[in-house]
């Protein structure tokens, strides 16, 4: 009896491969959909200290006035334990002074409670917990710590209970900032952290200050998170020392918070709106939760306690117009993600079938293997057991697992924008634009879905760990584009015959907008602080038009290029110079995976975002494309009597 052999097209069978991946990764990614669609709660924090003196501006009570920020959307305040500066300077119950005592004389610094200040008596208790090591207690009701008065400035001296005490009457949770703390005290600190956590409403902490205490054993601080189940908040762009452990120690205890500091503020010249606008693009694009909103500072004209009110109303405003909840939120996946061993096992072949799809296609278009135009059942069955094997390596091994994220995501976009870019105008056998970037689009959504499908877990999420496959996503598809264009005699010459003659001006200056623009653009990644001010504008008013604002490659750069470049191969012109639109049509489609590797961002806003940018970026191209052509005839006709 014969083997049964069907065959397929090519084509029928990668779509076939990419459209079950697309199922799969959908099927994958529910768990994180629901996780996202609960996860809608959001904190809106003040900072107590700048509080006070806008009450005092205002003749008003810290109670009164925060009751008064509460009405307007206030849901937290940050309480930060305060320093040797702080009492230094007045502020708060303890007083320091220098001494010198024991045998040697050793410099130190005394430390007690004003007697008339508020809870004197446990704050006494808790500033002998916080300073002094076990066995130390030598002065009653002072406290002798070995370390001189100017090293005493960062260390925590007491908890700032004025602060905590207003947050418990107003039933506003609280976020506590513990100080820095000598590294023999480390214990001490996180022994004080309890201490507070049981007498007022601690709903997370952070530590303040360069070092996490017990750096870079942060185990101290994380047992408090575990025992009294407070969550940490994760401080976006923190570069403090030991944070990242603290994160992963406590995860999932976790809340995500953005801040920015008054430092930054005046040294970038932030206004008050786009410091809003900034906020609500944390919510909504990184998932962040907890948003310290900053009062003005004080040498700016707005900072009086009804601005900042009137500042924060416009906060929880803008939140709720976007479908958020003003409270305190939980940690999302406290409660894990509810996803099962099933849709674990799906995401993976999704993304193993995508990798191995999309490195066959390059070897293909690289002629490093045979291209067929039917498939057969032995190819198939062959390309079935090696992506359930590729998905079951995945999933016992994490270091495979990276590995294979980082190269699909740039074989995703190589693929994508090659078959996009796969058009033609000949008579016989033409090849419609539109149907080439369908296409196009089809393999950059299948593949993205397979990787925010499989990489969609906690640790990802919260960005515990890093994707590896961004910087590769920008790096290596480009190269890989340019090396497929010259093997294929896309590209007028070969590599070889480019390489065997003397170059020609116009292609120096081409390699050297390409050099600059793949800098410009890996350097931007990431990196909001160097983006000008023009686009950030632009930016800035598309999120308003939008809500998912397209990306600045997709739009600008990406479906533009596609077009001039159609309308180039169609009136076939500047045939050594179109590279440089080609790797502009790649950037564009790496820009679409790339969405899709922000593990943070809502999947939902995701797919919003990337249907913006195709038909705003398509609608850009056919302006330039039209602009092109107008001015094409306009040269042509100028010239005309010249050539006469």
């Amino acid at each position: 009896m014969k083997s049964l052999n069907l065959k397929v097209s090519r084509r029928r069978f990668v779509g076939v491969v990419l459209l079950l991946a697309a199922v799969c990764a959908a099927v994958g990614l529910l768990p994180r959909w629901r996780v996202e669609r609960a996860d809608r709660s959001v904190a809106v924090i003040a900072d107590f200290r700048e509080v006070l003196p806008l009450a005092r501006g205002a003749g008003m009570s810290a109670e009164e006035a925060l009751s008064l920020l509460k009405e307007r959307g206030l849901r937290g305040l940050m309480v930060s334990e305060l320093t040797g500066e702080d009492s230094l300077y007045g502020v708060g119950p303890a007083t320091l002074m220098s001494s010198r005592g024991g045998s040697g004389g050793t410099e130190g610094t005394l430390v007690s409670i004003l007697p008339d200040a508020p809870r004197a008596d446990l704050l006494s208790q808790w500033v002998r917990l916080r300073l002094l090591a076990s066995g130390d207690a030598r002065w009653a009701g002072i406290v002798r710590v070995p370390l001189p008065l100017n090293m005493m400035k960062t260390v925590g001296v007491a908890p700032d209970v004025e602060g905590l005490e207003a947050a418990k009457k107003l039933d506003l949770a609280v976020f506590y900032r513990p100080a820095p703390s000598p590294g023999w005290l480390a214990r001490n600190a996180a022994e004080t952290l309890r201490r507070v956590a049981d007498a007022y409403p601690v709903a997370a902490f952070t530590p303040s200050g360069e070092i996490i205490p017990g750096y870079p054993d942060v185990s101290v601080m994380a047992d408090v998170s575990r025992e009294r189940g407070i969550p940490v908040a994760m401080v976006e762009f923190s570069r403090q020392l030991g944070a990242p452990a603290l994160n992963a120690l406590a995860a999932p205890l976790l809340l995500p918070l953005h801040s920015v500091t008054n430092e930054e503020l005046m040294a970038r010249n932030i206004t008050r709106q786009a410091l809003r606008e900034r906020l609500i693009r944390a919510a909504v694009e990184r998932s962040v939760r907890l948003l310290v909103l900053r009062a003005a500072p004080q040498n700016m004209g707005n900072s009086t306690l009804s601005d900042y009110a009137e500042e924060i109303a416009a906060l929880a405003h803008g939140l709720e117009e976007r479908g958020f909840t003003l409270d305190w939120p939980k940690p999302p996946f406290a409660g894990g993600m509810g996803a099962s061993g099933l849709t674990r096992v799906l995401s993976a072949w999704a993304l193993a079938a995508a990798f191995l799809l999309t490195g066959w296609r390059f070897a293909v278009r690289m002629k490093l293997c045979p291209e067929a135009d039917f498939i057969g059942t032995p190819f198939a069955l062959a390309s079935l057991i090696a992506s359930v094997g590729a998905a079951a390596l995945m999933l016992l091994s994490p270091a495979a697992a990276r590995l294979v994220g980082a190269l699909a995501a740039p074989l995703i976009v190589t693929e994508a924008s090659l078959a996009a870019m796969d058009f033609g105008f000949d008579a016989k056998g033409a090849r419609p634009l539109y149907r080439s970037l369908a296409w196009g689009m089809f393999v950059a959504l299948a593949g993205g879905l397979a990787l925010a499908a499989f990489f969609s877990v906690p640790e990802y999420m919260l960005r515990l760990r890093t994707f590896s496959g961004v910087k590769l996503t920008l790096m290596l598809p480009p190269l890989l584009a340019l090396l497929h264009d010259l093997k294929n005699r896309v590209h007028p010459e070969s590599l070889k015959q480019l390489l065997s003659r003397p170059p020609l001006w116009g292609e120096l200056m081409l390699c050297g907008v390409l050099l600059v623009g793949l800098g410009l653009v890996l350097f931007r990644s990431d990196n909001v602080a160097f983006i000008p001010g023009f686009e950030a504008r632009t930016r800035a008013a598309l999120e308003r038009w939008l809500v998912a604002r397209p990306r600045s490659r997709e739009v600008f750069l990406g479906y533009p290029s596609l077009l001039l470049l159609a309308l180039l191969m169609k009136e076939n012109l500047w045939a050594r110079y179109r590279e440089v639109l080609r790797i502009g049509v790649v950037l564009g489609f790496a820009s679409v995976v790339n969405s899709f590797c922000h593990f943070h961002t809502p999947i939902a806003l995701i797919l919003l975002r990337e249907f913006h940018g195709l038909w705003t970026g398509l609608l850009l191209g056919v302006v330039l494309v039209a602009l092109v052509r107008w001015g094409r005839r306009r040269l042509t006709k100028a010239l005309r009597p010249l050539a006469e």
